[in-house]
């Protein structure tokens, strides 16, 4: 990335800072996405990236061989065969019984010790450790590095419901790094009202939204699946993202003859094959489309007439944002965090209660018919979208990473 003046540079000279990701491992979803737009837009001339991975998996090497930036070292904690068949089977939901048991004493026991010793060694060569995805609270503080650990999705969703002793214990975990960063307004409130502020530094850091990149990628040809068409992005699991919600305000809207768009879904999950059967239960299956993972959705994004989002928690909404800067508008379901933050309180963005069928079909019935709501809405999409901009995104990590170096690390082993 070129230099840009409107950096705070405390001295010319000053040596680009070494920045240490690490997630547990490589899939799919928006924490991945959002991770590898850190990686991309990062200016070179102020953090050296790096990203460090325990498990490997196929998807670690599909994002090397697309989207992970050349200069951009990968570091693999549970390299051996022997590391990671287990934890590679365990993702794909097939150990049972014996085998359970087996993982859980490899991977307390033996792995989870080597790959620490690893990691430590890998971390005396960078400046910040930036725990991506809290999965090395056990680790947090070590090697005399500031820490950052960041929370992509609602605390109170993860955490609120849980016993006083639990959150003790993640008080006193999240206490060891310099900072605790969350994406929104809404996880900060929420934070602050969880942790004690003696004990937790938390800090607001959005995800970073490159729309000059996102519009190159979106200029892919793609083969149409209909001739109009609403899309949703979203893992297939309905733990989290209700689709059966969708579904059944789609066919809500195409029963009452109030669009003749078809349903594109983009993603993979557990629920696929519940969700082909509850479209064909609504007589939906011909005009629903389940195109699965997709590596480049943004042209379905870019040429869709809205998308849908219909979650019953967030942490951000990466995909709204990704949506809103290619001038497409969204309707999102209001999480406890992300989406109301994002779309402004619905002034860039349509909001609906969480699984509210009917609400949710007659937002999309606006959308597809109001023509300035459509208008209005996608004007404050691109203006909200630009403050999540590359530039935006380098100065806040510089601050932030300027501050813990300056406070050191708040606990060493």
């Amino acid at each position: 990335m070129k230099n840009d003046s409107r950096y705070d540079r405390a001295e010319p000279a000053e040596p680009p800072r070494r920045i240490l990701f690490h997630i547990n491992d490589f899939g799919k979803g928006g924490t991945e996405t959002s991770l590898l737009a850190w990686l991309k837009t990062l200016d070179r001339q102020l953090f050296a990236p790096s990203v460090c991975v325990t498990y490997p998996t196929d998807e670690l090497l599909f994002w090397r061989a697309h989207s992970i930036p050349d200069d951009v070292p990968v570091h693999v904690l549970a390299p051996s065969k022997w590391m990671n068949t287990l934890h590679q089977t365990r993702r794909r939901g097939k150990l049972g019984g014996h085998l359970k048991l087996l993982h859980k004493v490899l991977t307390y026991g033996v792995i989870r010790p080597l790959a620490g010793l690893r990691f430590r060694r890998i971390a005396r060569h960078h400046d910040i450790v930036c725990d991506f995805d809290f999965s090395l609270r056990h680790l947090a503080g070590t090697g005399n590095v500031p820490w950052i650990g960041v929370s992509h999705f609602s605390l109170a969703a993860r955490l609120g419901e849980k016993s006083a002793r639990y959150l003790a214990r993640r008080v006193k975990q999240y206490s060891r790094y310099a900072a605790v960063a969350v994406l929104t307004p809404d996880m900060l409130r929420e934070g602050q009202k969880l942790f004690p502020a003696d004990r937790v530094n938390l800090v607001e850091l959005p995800n970073v939204i490159d729309v000059d990149a996102l519009r190159q990628k979106a200029r892919a040809s793609i083969e149409r699946p209909a001739q109009t068409f609403i899309v949703s992005v979203a893992r297939l699991d309905e733990g989290q993202k209700d689709h059966n919600t969708l579904l059944r305000a789609f066919a809500q809207l195409r029963g009452q003859g109030l669009s003749s768009s078809d349903l594109v879904l983009i993603g993979e999950g557990p629920d696929q094959a519940a969700l082909e059967k509850l479209a064909a239960e609504l007589g939906m299956r011909e005009c629903v489309h389940f195109l699965g993972f997709c590596s480049n959705p943004f042209p379905y994004i870019r040429q869709a007439e809205m998308l849908v989002l219909s979650s019953r928690y967030e942490g951000f909404g990466m995909v709204l944002g990704e949506a809103m800067a290619l001038g497409t508008p969204v309707i999102s379901t209001d999480c406890p965090t992300g989406p109301r933050d994002l779309l402004e309180g619905g002034k860039a963005g349509l909001l609906v209660p969480i699984g509210d069928v009917d609400e949710l079909a007659r937002a999309m019935e606006r959308l597809h018919t109001d023509t300035l709501l459509r208008r209005t809405v996608v004007q404050n999409a691109q203006r909200k979208v630009a403050t999540l901009a590359p530039e935006s995104a380098n100065q806040r990590m510089l601050t932030l990473a300027r501050q813990i170096s300056r406070d050191g690390p708040l606990f060493t082993v």
